[in-house]
């Protein structure tokens, strides 16, 4: 049982690295685990990450189920439907960590760098992006650089929000009942990086 951020960040790392080297775990679903997840969940992180379908944590991370809380909306963005998903991971379920996970060749944030017109409610999910671009322009960024810049500002900006937008989730970091991370995720490789 992982029982410290400190545990579940090596227990991450360690997945990911059988990912990469193509060595997963044995797949855990049968019908023992299943009849222990009707009862009750554990999740020991909570991942925020892009719904995007070439980014899937329990894969990258080669967890089974029942082992990471998953939350998912394009191009990694902070709502507060998300915001609430995370707070119910951090108080009812008791997670340890939690991952904001950015990944390369994100279709979100090629549009929202593209300037193309967008239609459609899809259109807000990029116009979250747009002053971290406008930011980053600013600063000299252009083309994959920029991408890759906004990217990263991106889940920088929501692992200091995510405290901000809700008392449990501060008091649970003040007093070191869980981490939040910025990570990203490098579809080439398949490597997460934690250094963004």
């Amino acid at each position: 049982m992982i029982l410290s951020p400190k545990a579940a960040i090596q227990a991450l790392r360690e997945g990911n690295t059988r990912y990469m080297n193509g060595m997963p775990q044995p797949w855990r679903a049968d019908a023992a685990l299943r009849a222990r997840l009707v009862e009750s969940q554990e999740p020991f992180a909570c991942i925020v990450t892009c719904s995007d379908s070439r980014v899937a944590p329990e894969i990258l991370f080669d967890q089974s189920q029942g082992d990471l809380f998953v939350v998912r909306v394009a191009g990694t963005i902070l709502t507060p439907e998300v915001v609430g998903s995370v707070e119910f991971a951090v108080e009812a379920l008791e997670v340890k960590l939690v991952v904001v996970m950015a990944h390369s060749s994100c279709g979100a944030i090629q549009a929202a760098v593209s300037d193309l017109p967008l239609r459609g409610a899809v259109s807000a999910v990029i116009a979250r992006l747009g002053t971290i671009v406008v930011a980053k322009r600013k600063e000299g960024f252009s083309g994959d650089e920029l991408a890759a810049e906004v990217s990263r500002q991106n889940t920088r900006n929501i692992v200091a929000q995510l405290p901000q937008q809700s008392p449990a989730i501060l008091d649970a970091l003040e007093i070191g009942t869980i981490a939040i991370v910025p990570a990203f995720y490098d579809l080439a490789t398949g490597a997460v990086r934690w250094d963004v």
